[in-house]
């Protein structure tokens, strides 16, 4: 007999029967918030799944409820998993849970950056507590921390670089949850670890960004000290119906959209979607934890500090692939959001290009007198004409753009590559390792993790045509190329030029040693 629920008069035929029986099956279980009377929240100590539903009136999915009840019954549980598959109200709905149904309970809860602490968990605890209308306040700031006195519970936020905030918390009934623990540094842990004698629990959740340390450890050698879950991106209901059932959680189109935008074997749609460890080849210029180390140092430091600037500029005219112009701070390291253009001529682009230098000159801070930009472009093929026209332009002189013409293909500056655009490549991995910062561009981290190298009979250093990337990846490098373009530092220029002599030791050690999708837009402060 078929047990899914019939549509409704009023529901659109277009809705599956699949999704009905998926809604019917949240919904029965879904009542309305409780009415709070005097202590309402007792009945739930040993009930999370129950609170979410009955008192903060949330749609508990499968994976959720999963996560709700291993906390309860486990003291160390470790969650590892994709993009938009509920970490974080999660993270909210178990601290709720023990402020109002745990008697006596302590909880911590902490992630390597203040966004992710206080804007994003925090600021979901304030938005299911005002939601439910519970008793009490949430105060703005985590660290001043929830204090439910009528059950003498407490829950506090910091992130991990406090680690003296971490010292002495002890308790008979003693959480920590933490968020995005893949990149928690091992002496947090240690100093987490100290304060559990007593019995203290602790839950991890994260993408699975790294292949060492404690969170790795607890998937791995250390698996039998931790209950473990794992949950795909894929496995939501929204994806699987194909329907929006629970606002907020991956889509079958978000699925679909990565799957084309980083290839499905990307170590980034393993780890942001699949929820798996990165399984990257040892020949990989650029490892999965560089990029998403420097992605977070970006969100770290949401306004940029003003300075001097350059230009990478990749050219493409009226080919299939984009004209991209990216541009970095020097000091300190940061990439700025790229502009992207398709199909456009070389007398447009180097309009867009001097547009772009005098919207940031004044953006950052940099006048003309500060000092001049350089603007690197690929000068092979198409973006000769670009440079013949930046050349001889009065305007790009007024504007003080120095114009370097990088061919890729010539020989290297350093007898360890094969040519410069093996050196390029390898100057953004070490530009990363010093410290550099991207902005979100999921096309651009695709790219980063997908080039690969090897060694010619010389021992010499060479990434892959690109040819081959273009076959594996489905599009060219675009804005990775970019990234490397305007990271280059002429030679010439930085024997005549002091201040260039300085930028080149700090940002271009690089020469000497060594993510338009949803973001292409013109650059904007927060």
């Amino acid at each position: 007999m078929n047990a899914t629920p019939a549509a409704s008069a009023t529901e659109p035929e277009r809705v599956s029967p699949f999704s009905r029986g998926i809604t019917a099956a949240l919904e029965t279980t879904t009542p309305k918030p409780v009415v709070a009377t005097e202590d309402p929240f007792t009945r739930y100590r040993d009930d999370p799944v129950g609170f979410a539903r009955e008192v903060l009136g949330l749609r508990v999915w499968p994976k959720m409820e999963e996560i709700l009840l291993a906390v309860r019954d486990h003291r160390k549980v470790a969650v590892r998993s994709g993009h938009k598959v509920s970490k974080s109200t999660t993270a909210a709905v178990i601290a709720l849970w023990r402020a109002y149904a745990r008697p006596g309970s302590r909880t911590i809860i902490t992630a390597p950056t203040v966004r992710q602490v206080k804007m994003i968990i925090w600021g979901e605890v304030r938005r299911l507590h005002r939601r439910a209308r519970l008793p009490g306040t949430v105060p703005i700031d985590p660290g001043t921390g929830m204090k439910h006195d009528e059950t003498d519970t407490e829950v506090y936020g910091f992130t991990t670089d406090e680690p003296e905030k971490m010292a002495g918390v002890s308790g008979a009934d003693l959480m920590y949850i933490i968020d995005e623990a893949s990149g928690v540094e091992e002496a947090i842990y240690e100093a987490i670890e100290g304060n559990m004698a007593g019995g203290g629990r602790q839950l991890l959740i994260s993408n699975p960004t790294q292949t060492s340390g404690t969170f790795f450890d607890a998937f791995h050698t250390k698996r039998h000290l931790w209950t473990t879950i794992h949950i795909s991106s894929e496995e939501t209901p929204n994806v699987l119906t194909g329907e929006v059932i629970i606002p907020g959680l991956a889509t079958r189109e978000w699925v679909q959209e990565k799957r084309v935008e980083w290839g499905e074997e990307s170590p980034l749609f393993q780890v942001r979607v699949r929820g798996n460890f990165p399984s990257q080849a040892e020949n990989t210029v650029i490892g999965l934890a560089l990029v998403e180390a420097a992605r977070a140092r970006y969100d770290a430091e949401p306004r940029p500090p003003l300075g001097r600037f350059s230009l990478g500029v990749d050219v493409a005219r009226f080919g299939d692939d984009p004209t991209v112009l990216q541009p970095i701070l020097e000091e300190p390291r940061r990439a700025l959001p790229v502009k992207v253009y398709a199909k456009v001529d070389n007398v447009d682009v180097a309009g867009h290009v001097m547009d772009y230098v005098q919207a940031l000159r004044l953006t950052l801070g940099y006048p003309v007198t500060a000092g001049p930009v350089n603007v690197n472009i690929d000068d092979t093929g198409n973006g000769g004409g670009v440079t013949d026209h930046l050349r001889h332009s009065e305007r790009a002189a007024a504007l003080g753009i120095t114009v370097n013409a990088v061919i890729v293909g010539e020989a290297a500056t350093l007898e360890t590559y094969t040519n410069l655009r093996a050196q390029l490549w390898f100057t953004i991995r070490d530009w990363l390792k010093a410290g550099g910062q991207l902005p979100p561009n999921g096309k651009q981290e695709g790219e980063l993790v997908a080039v690969k190298y090897s060694f010619d009979t010389l021992g010499r250093s060479r990434v892959e045509k690109k040819d081959e990337i273009k076959k594996r990846l489905g599009r060219s490098t675009d804005y990775a190329d970019a990234l490397g373009l305007a990271l280059y530092v002429p030679v010439a220029r930085t024997r005549s030029d002091p201040a260039a002599q300085a930028a080149a030791s700090a940002t271009v050690d690089i020469v000497q040693s060594g993510e338009g999708g949803e973001y292409d837009d013109v650059y904007s402060w927060p």
